[in-house]
This record gives C-alpha cells, sequence and structure tokens, in this order.
C-alpha cells in the first residue's frame, strides 16, 4: 500500500504544470536623470543643474556625469517661459533679465535631453514667505573628551510667518569672509635647493604678479589677481520647519547654524547670511527627508527615513528621475563679526605648525586654490 502511495505521488510531481516566474532585473548600468533647480521672486539668474547619478563602482569610486546639450525650459501657468542657457557642465541659466518668480504663481521645468527623452517637473506653487525679524549669535565654548577646546558661534533667527498658510519653511545659511595670502611667496619643493632647512625653492604664482628674475631676485611685473578672495561656507545641512515651532505667529530661537570659530574665516570680517524660503509640501517633505538623513547619518540608531521625493518624471515612464525643481519666495537677513568680536576666544586656539606655512596668518598661494568655493570678486551686496 505504502508503494502505491509514493508511486502515485512521484507520478503528481512529474507531470505537475509549473508556471514560470520572469523576474525583470534593473540594468546595473542604467543611470538617472537627477535635477537640481529653484525659481524665486529674487532677480536672477536662475540655475537648473543636470547630472546622471551612476552606480559605485568600488568603496573608493563615485562618478556623478553631468548632463549636456540638454534643452531646459522654465515656464509658469501665465503662460510666460524661458529656454535656459547651456552654461557647460550640466549647467543652465536664465537671463539676468528673464523670467522671475511671483508670489501666487506656478512653476515647472522641462528637460529634453540630447537622446530625446522629455521630463517635466509637477507645477510648483510660489508661497508668501514672511520675514527674518533678527539674526543673532550666542559664543559657545566647550572641551571635548580628547580634544583642544573647541569654541564657535551659534547662529539663531527671529521670524514671523504668514497668517492662514502652512507657513512651510526652509532656512538656508551661507557664511561668507575675505582672505588675504601671498603666492608671490609660493614655493615649490625640489631636490636642487641649496640649503636642507628650506621647505623648498622660490615658485611664485603667476597670477601673483611676480617673477623671480634672472639673477634670482624676487620681482613684480604686474598686479595681483589671485591675492584677496570672498570665500564661503555653505550650510551642513539644510533646515526645515512647519507650524509645529509657531507660536502666536512667529518662529522664536530657531537654530539655523553652527560657525567654528578659526583664524582665517574671522581675519577681518564675517558674514552671516540666512535665508527664509517658502516651500510647496512637496518641497518641504523633501528638505525635512535630506534633513532627517544629515542629522541621523552618524548615528547608530538611525530611525528610517524613506526614500527621498522627486517631482519630476519621464513623460512616457519608462525612467525615474531624482531630485527636485521648485518656486520659494525669499527673505533674507544678514550679520557681520568682525574679528574684535572673537579676537579674545581666538587668543585661545592654539596654532598648528606647517612646512609651508609655519605662521598660519601667512598662506602662501593663490587664494582661488587655497580656500574652497572662493572667488576674487565680492558679492554685489557685500559692505
Amino acid at each position: 500500500m505504502k508503494e502505491s502511495i509514493i508511486i502515485v505521488m512521484v507520478s503528481i510531481l512529474l507531470n505537475s504544470c509549473v508556471d514560470r516566474i520572469s523576474i525583470s532585473i534593473p540594468d546595473a548600468d542604467a543611470s538617472q536623470l537627477v535635477v537640481d533647480g529653484l525659481i524665486t521672486d529674487e532677480p536672477g539668474p536662475y540655475t537648473v543643474k543636470l547630472t546622471l547619478s551612476s552606480r559605485i563602482e568600488s568603496f573608493l569610486e563615485f562618478s556623478i556625469k553631468p548632463v549636456t546639450l540638454a534643452k531646459v525650459t522654465i515656464f509658469d501657468n501665465e503662460g510666460n517661459a524661458e529656454l535656459l542657457e547651456d552654461m557647460g557642465k550640466g549647467v543652465y541659466q536664465t537671463k539676468a533679465n528673464g523670467i522671475r518668480g511671483v508670489i501666487g504663481r506656478e512653476y515647472a521645468v522641462r528637460i529634453v535631453t540630447y537622446e530625446g527623452e522629455v521630463y517635466e517637473s509637477l507645477p510648483d506653487k510660489m508661497n508668501p514667505v514672511g520675514e527674518i525679524d533678527s539674526l543673532y549669535a550666542t559664543l559657545e565654548t566647550f572641551q571635548p573628551i580628547s580634544s583642544p577646546t573647541e569654541n564657535g558661534f551659534r547662529v539663531y533667527i527671529d521670524a514671523q510667518g504668514v497668517a492662514d498658510t502652512d507657513n512651510l519653511f526652509r532656512w538656508k545659511f551661507t557664511g561668507t569672509y575675505i582672505e588675504d595670502t601671498y603666492p608671490q611667496f609660493h614655493v615649490q619643493c625640489s631636490q636642487t635647493c641649496s640649503t636642507p632647512e628650506c621647505c623648498g625653492c622660490p615658485a611664485p604664482r603667476p597670477c601673483s604678479g611676480f617673477i623671480i628674475n634672472a639673477v634670482g631676485v624676487l620681482q613684480r611685473i604686474g598686479e595681483c589677481t589671485c591675492c584677496v578672495c570672498w570665500v564661503n561656507q555653505y550650510e551642513s545641512k539644510p533646515y526645515v520647519s512647519d507650524n509645529q515651532f509657531l507660536a502666536d505667529g512667529k518662529f522664536k530661537n530657531v537654530e539655523v547654524a553652527y560657525i567654528p570659530i578659526a583664524y582665517f574665516p574671522f581675519q577681518t570680517k564675517y558674514r552671516a547670511e540666512v535665508k527664509q524660503m517658502s516651500l510647496s509640501r512637496t518641497a518641504f517633505d523633501y528638505w525635512r527627508t535630506i534633513q532627517s538623513q544629515k542629522e541621523g547619518a552618524s548615528s547608530l540608531f538611525q530611525p528610517p527615513t524613506g526614500k527621498v521625493r522627486t517631482n519630476v518624471f519621464e513623460e512616457k515612464g519608462k525612467r525615474d528621475a531624482q531630485g527636485l525643481f521648485y518656486a520659494s519666495a525669499v527673505s533674507l537677513k544678514q550679520k557681520y563679526f568682525t574679528s574684535e568680536d572673537v579676537k579674545e576666544l581666538f587668543l585661545q586656539i592654539p596654532r598648528r605648525n606647517h612646512c609651508y606655512e609655519p605662521d598660519r596668518t601667512f598662506v602662501t598661494e593663490s587664494c582661488l586654490l587655497a580656500f574652497k568655493h572662493s572667488s576674487t570678486q565680492p558679492p554685489a551686496d557685500w559692505q
């Protein structure tokens, strides 16, 4: 009897109908379009950046490819539109006197790639922004367990919301300071140095306006074009908030930045700038997710934040996109800190020795090379 049961079971298994399951595996080499664009009610130009996200080949390699030769158009719900100029390296810009954001209107971007793929963002409404009442900072000194004493400014704002709105805002911080350098005294390490005490041989940067003449003397031949720079420091994470932090129509003591006190940024004066930017719900959710990811990146107990949502989609739905294009009204506040504001604290900060810079106040390099995010042109509203 048992043998009959076994024979029947084997027969059923051999004659069973098996449905084949087809699983589509994504192309490992496929890239996604990443859009980073914004229009505001401030004067233009406005910028849209297009890149392709690339898979990580190894733990040491990550590649971002700019999207070139695309047609990028910003348009609103009132029939206004502008084709952006291709600036190269995936950057597209409007004209300075071109389209400008207006509160209450909706804005979107349309992208046609060189391959003919069409992407378009969902319309994003420019909401009213309120204003920043005050920008201020408090000095902070603390002693890490195994590091020297650290000093810095905690930067705060008080701001007003807008009645009968969701009050969805982003507060964007930018620090700017002046830096003087001395590229005429730049040296280049060489085995031909005459003395062992020499770190290198004199090699003034061409932009310094100096040369080493035939008799080995430093000679000025023109003006320096890289001795003075305005250096920008950008926020490490976005700061966003909504009505849950609003009391009596005002936001109070909102922290928007921490500025470590070091010599270079406070050599002469430092400008803290905060922009209050209105957001739609879509843009708010996007930046809140980014903020949560940044805040939890260093935590062992990082809570799940979910995928960063996008509002940009391929016209035929064949490919996914990432990033955001949004509209924002802006309110701005600035505050300048002078060297006198931090003089006493700076005297407590130990200096480091460096082969080329035994005195940290003496940088023998082009300011454009020595400092990231630097420019020889001052901001238009610098005071």
